[in-house]
C-alpha cells in the first residue's frame, strides 16, 4: 500500500492516527519482530493490531523462515524492534537465506532503536538471605544442563568469586598469587641472565666470618662462541667495598647459556665483617650467574650444590645470584633455570597461600611459562601438605613456572565481596554479593549460547549477500577447553564458508570471546562502523590453514578496546591465517596483547597480502611480553607482501613475572614486531612512540623496507635486528629517530653482519640523552663513525626534527623541519582512527 493512500484510508476505516495506519502497511519482502509479537502473525506489520490478530513476529527465526519464502528479486530484510531478544538457540542461516548482489538479505534494527541479540537467559525469582547473600534458583545447574561462569547486572559483569579478590586501583598488577615452591633448593635453579652490557653491575651484600685469603668461585652457564670467542677471561670485575677492580679469569664458555658449572674466577684477601662485593661487566660478553662461594681453603673445589666444609676451620661463604642488593642492567632479568621440575599439570604454591577449602569445580586463571599467554585452567584438587595444586582438562597445556601469576576462580568460600557470584551446582542455587536492592526488577543475565549467529555453507553452497546493521550482539559462552592458549576462538558470530557477509554499525560486548570469527574459506565479508568492547576474548578472528583459510576481508572504522578479560593472547584483529585482509582506520587500545596480528605458522597456514593502515593504537601488550602492537609472523619464510602504513602506535607495554613473584612492566614490546622469519613486509608512515625495545623489531626477515616512519622513545633502543644468516637485504631510509634517555640506543643487532642492511640512510636521528658523535654502542659497529665507514646513515642528519608539540603525540612536522629536506613525506595524520574513516 502506497503511503499517499494512508490519510484516504484513515478517514475510510476510522483508524486513529496517520501513525498507526502507517504500522498496518505492508512491505512485500519486509518483516518485522518485535518483543510484543507473536511467531502466529504476519510479521509484516511493525505493530500489533487493535484487534490483536496481526502484527509482527517475535523471533527473528521466524522472521528467517518467512524471508525463505520470497521472492529474491524482492529487497528483503528484517527489522528488529527496540528490545532484547534472547535466543534459546544459535541462528543458522544458510544458502537458502542467502540474498543476492543486486537485493541484499539485511537484518537490522529499526531507525533510531536499540536492538540487543542476546544468548543469555534472564535469571528471576531473587531472595535476600540471612547471610547476606542475594539468592536465585537455577535448578537445571543441578544436572549440569546450565552451567555458567559469567554473569551481568544491567550493563554490569559480576565477577566468579575469586581469591585474592580484584583490585580495583591496581586491575593488572594486584589481586594475584605466584607460584612457589617450598623447596629451599629451587635458588640453585635460579640465574641473573642478560648482563652482557658494558657497566651492567650486581652488588651483594656478604658477611665474612674469618679474616684470611679467600677464593672466589663463580657458579654459571655461558655460550660465547657463536659470539666470536670461548670465554669472558678479562672482561669482567670484582670490587670489594668500592675498592679496586679485580679482573677475572677463568670464565671459559660451559657448553650452554642453562648448563652451569663452578671455576675458581678470582682470590680476594678479606677482613672479617660485613663487606659489600660488586661484579661489574667492563667491556661486554654474555653470562648468567647462578650463585658464588667464597673459601679460605685453597684446596677446596665446590661440586654441585651441595657445598661442605673440606676441613675444621674451613670457611665456606655461598651466596645466590639473584639475592642481591642493588643491580643495574639495561636488559638484566632473572630467570628460573632447568632445575625446578615445571609441569602443566601442577602449580607449587607457598604455605598459606591457598587456603583449605572446597575445590571442586574450581579454576584458576594464569599466565603459564613465559607469561605469553593467559587463560582458564581448571583444578582437579589440591594438595596441601606438598603445596601443589593438580591442574586438568585441555587448557593445562603449558608449563608452570616459579613465579607465574594466579588467582583461584569459582570458589564459594571466595565469595566475598560486592560484585562476585557463585553458581552453587549442587544446591541449584545462583548466589551474588551485592549492594544492589532491585535485583527482584533488574535484568539478571548468565549466557546459555557458544555463539548466537552461524553462516554455514557447504559444498558449492554460501550463504551470501547478507547485511547485519545497527543491532548488539551478547552474552555468549567461553570454553574451558580451547585448541590452544595461543588461539583461542570462541565467536559471538561464524562465518564459516560465507561470502559478501557485512555488519556495520553494531556492537560486540559482554561476550565470552571474539566478536566474529571467520574459517573454512570465508571471502569479501566486511565489518564496519562497529564496536568490540569488554570481551572475554578479542574482536575479530580468522583461523584455518591455506585449504580452509578465510580472504579478502576488511575491518573498518571500528572501536575496539578492553578486550581479553579471560584468554589473553587475542587482537583486536588476529589472523592466524588469510590472504587479503585489510584492517584500516580502527582505534583499538586496552588490550593485553596485539592490537593487530597476521600470521604464518609455516608453509601450509600463510597470511599474505593483508594491509594494516590509518589504525590508531594506544595502550597495547598490557598483560604480556615479548610482543608488538602491530606484530606479523613469518614461519613459511616466504615474501609477505604485507604492509603496515600510516598507523599511530602508543604505549607497546608489555608485562613479566620474575621467579621470586614480582612483576615487571613496563617489559620487551616492540611498536611493530617482524617476527620469526617475516619477510618482504612494507613499513611505511608509522608513528611510533614509547615502547621499551624500541619502535620497530625484524627477527630473522628478509627483504623487508622501513621507510618514512617516525620512532619516538624506544626505552632500550628505538631499532632492532636479531638473527642469523637468513636476515638480509632489509631497507631503513627516510625515517625519523628521536630519543632521549641515555641508556637508549639508536640501532641494536644480534647476529650482526652488514648484509642484514641493503640501505639505511636519509635518516633523521635526534638524541637528546647522549653525543652520537662521540658514543661507543648506538650503533650494531659501536660508533656512529664506524657505522658511516660500512655505508650506513651517510646522508643522514643529526638534528631535531621539530614536531608541532610531541609532549602532545602531535608528531607533525613543523615548516622549517630539516626532515622536508632529506626527503621526508608528509604522513596524513588526519585520516589515521575512526575520525578519518569513509565508508
Amino acid at each position: 500500500m502506497r503511503c499517499s493512500l494512508l490519510p484516504a484510508l484513515v478517514a475510510l476505516v476510522g483508524i486513529a492516527s496517520l501513525a498507526e495506519a502507517q504500522t498496518m502497511s505492508r512491505t512485500p519482502g519486509t518483516f518485522y519482530v518485535s518483543p510484543k509479537g507473536s511467531d502466529e502473525w504476519s510479521g509484516m506489520l511493525s505493530e500489533p493490531t487493535p484487534d490483536g490478530t496481526d502484527g509482527p513476529f517475535a523471533t527473528v527465526d521466524q522472521a528467517r523462515l518467512a524471508l525463505r519464502a520470497m521472492d529474491r528479486s524482492l529487497d528483503r530484510q528484517v527489522v528488529l524492534r527496540a528490545g532484547t531478544y534472547y535466543l534459546s538457540q544459535p541462528l543458522t542461516l544458510t544458502a537458502e537465506d542467502a540474498g543476492t548482489a543486486e537485493h541484499p538479505v539485511v537484518y537490522t534494527a529499526a531507525q533510531g532503536e536499540k536492538v540487543v541479540l542476546s544468548g543469555g537467559q534472564p535469571i528471576t525469582g531473587w531472595r535476600r538471605g540471612d547471610d547476606g547473600l542475594w539468592h536465585a534458583p537455577v535448578p537445571e545447574a543441578r544436572s549440569g544442563a546450565w552451567d555458567f561462569r559469567q554473569l551481568r547486572v544491567g550493563d554490569e559483569r559480576q565477577r566468579l568469586a575469586r581469591y585474592p579478590n580484584y583490585d580495583p586501583k591496581n586491575p593488572t598488577k594486584g589481586g594475584w598469587l605466584f607460584a612457589r615452591s617450598r623447596s629451599d633448593s629451587t635458588a640453585w635453579f635460579t640465574t641473573v641472565a642478560n648482563i652482557h652490557t658494558p657497566g651492567d653491575f650486581i652488588r651483594w651484600e656478604i658477611d665474612v666470618p674469618a679474616a684470611g685469603s679467600y677464593k672466589l668461585w663463580f657458579y654459571y652457564g655461558q655460550l660465547m662462541k657463536p659470539h666470536g670467542r670461548d670465554n669472558n677471561n678479562g672482561q669482567m670485575t670484582v670490587q670489594i667495598d668500592g675498592g679496586e677492580d679485580v679482573w677475572l679469569q677463568g670464565l671459559s664458555d660451559t657448553g650452554g647459556w642453562d648448563q652451569s658449572k663452578w671455576s675458581n674466577c678470582a682470590t680476594l684477601d678479606l677482613p672479617a665483617g660485613k663487606h659489600s662485593l660488586t661484579w661489574t661487566n667492563r667491556k661486554g660478553g654474555g653470562i648468567n650467574l647462578n650463585a658464588l662461594a667464597l673459601c679460605n681453603d685453597p684446596a677446596w673445589q665446590p661440586q654441585g650444590i651441595e657445598l661442605t666444609a673440606s676441613a675444621p676451620g674451613t670457611q665456606v661463604l655461598v651466596v645466590q645470584a639473584q639475592s642481591y642488593a642493588e643491580a643495574k642492567g639495561r636488559e638484566l632479568k632473572v630467570n628460573q633455570g632447568s632445575g625446578f621440575a615445571a609441569r602443566k599439570d601442577e602449580l607449587p604454591f607457598g604455605v598459606g597461600d591457598i587456603p583449605d577449602w572446597d575445590l571442586t569445580g574450581a579454576q584458576i586463571q594464569v599466565f603459564p611459562a613465559w607469561g605469553w599467554v593467559g587463560g582458564k585452567v581448571q583444578i582437579a584438587s589440591a594438595d596441601q601438605e606438598k603445596g601443589i595444586l593438580h591442574l586438568t582438562g585441555a587448557n593445562a597445556s603449558q608449563e608452570i613456572r616459579l613465579g607465574n601469576r594466579y588467582y583461584l576462580e569459582n570458589v564459594r568460600e571466595a565469595l566475598d565481596e560486592p560484585g562476585e557470584f557463585f553458581l552453587d551446582r549442587k544446591a541449584g542455587e545462583l548466589l551474588l554479593s551485592s549492594r544492589r536492592t532491585d535485583l527482584a526488577t533488574a535484568e539478571v543475565v548468565a549466557p546459555r549460547l557458544d555463539r548466537l549467529f552461524h553462516l554455514q555453507g557447504g559444498g558449492g553452497s554460501w550463504p551470501e549477500h547478507i547485511r547485519f546493521a545497527n543491532l548488539e550482539f551478547r552474552d555468549t559462552r567461553y570454553s574451558l577447553a580451547v585448541d590452544s592458549l595461543y588461539t583461542p576462538d570462541d565467536a559471538a558470530i561464524w562465518l564459516d564458508q560465507a561470502r559478501n557477509v557485512a555488519f556495520d554499525g553494531c556492537t560486540f560486548t559482554k561476550l565470552g570471546g571474539y566478536g566474529v570469527k571467520l574459517l573454512n574459506r570465508s571471502q569479501d565479508c566486511t565489518i564496519t562502523r562497529c564496536q568490540f568492547f569488554d570481551l572475554g576474548q578479542g574482536g575479530v578472528i580468522a583461523r584455518g590453514d591455506d585449504a580452509t583459510k578465510a580472504s579478502n576481508c576488511t575491518i573498518a572504522g571500528c572501536q575496539m578496546y578492553d578486550l581479553g578479560l579471560f584468554y589473553q593472547h587475542v587482537a583486536g584483529v588476529y589472523v592466524t591465517a588469510g590472504d587479503g585482509f585489510r584492517v584500516a582506520h580502527c582505534d583499538i587500545h586496552d588490550v593485553p596483547r596485539y592490537a593487530i596480528s597476521f600470521k604464518s605458522y609455516g608453509a601450509q597456514a600463510c597470511s599474505h597480502d593483508c594491509v594494516a593502515e590509518f589504525n590508531d593504537i594506544r595502550r597495547t601488550n598490557l598483560e604480556t611480553n615479548d610482543t608488538g602492537a602491530i606484530e606479523t609472523l613469518g614461519r613459511d619464510r616466504k615474501p609477505s607482501g604485507n604492509i603496515i602504513r600510516y598507523n599511530l602506535i602508543l604505549d607497546t607495554v608489555g608485562m613479566k613475572h620474575t621467579p621470586d613473584g614480582k612483576l615487571l612492566s613496563p617489559y620487551y614490546t616492540w611498536g611493530i614486531y617482524l617476527d620469526d622469519y617475516s619477510s618482504g613486509t612494507t613499513i611505511y608512515g608509522n608513528i611510533v612512540a614509547r615502547n621499551v625495545r624500541g619502535g620497530y623489531h625484524n627477527h630473522l626477515g628478509f627483504d623487508n623496507v622501513v621507510e618514512n616512519n617516525i620512532f619516538v622513545d624506544g626505552d632500550l633502543y628505538q631499532v632492532e635486528w636479531n638473527g642469523r644468516a637468513d636476515m638480509r637485504r632489509n631497507t631503513f631510509v627516510n625515517n625519523i629517530v628521536v630519543y632521549r634517555s641515555p641508556d637508549a640506543v639508536y640501532q641494536k643487532s644480534s647476529g650482526w653482519d652488514p648484509a642484514v642492511l641493503k640501505e639505511c640512510d636519509r635518516n633523521v636521528v635526534w638524541w637528546t640523552g647522549g653525543n652520537l658523535a662521540t658514543a661507543t654502542n648506538q650503533t650494531p659497529a659501536g660508533t656512529w663513525a664506524k657505522w658511516q665507514e660500512l655505508g650506513f646513515d651517510e646522508n643522514s642528519l643529526v638534528a631535531d626534527p621539530r614536531f608541532v608539540n610531541a609532549a602532545k603525540d602531535d608528531y607533525r612536522l613543523q615548516a622549517d623541519s630539516p626532515a622536508w629536506g632529506a626527503g621526508f613525506k608528509r604522513i596524513p595524520v588526519e585520516r589515521i582512527g575512526t575520525q578519518g574513516y569513509q565508508p
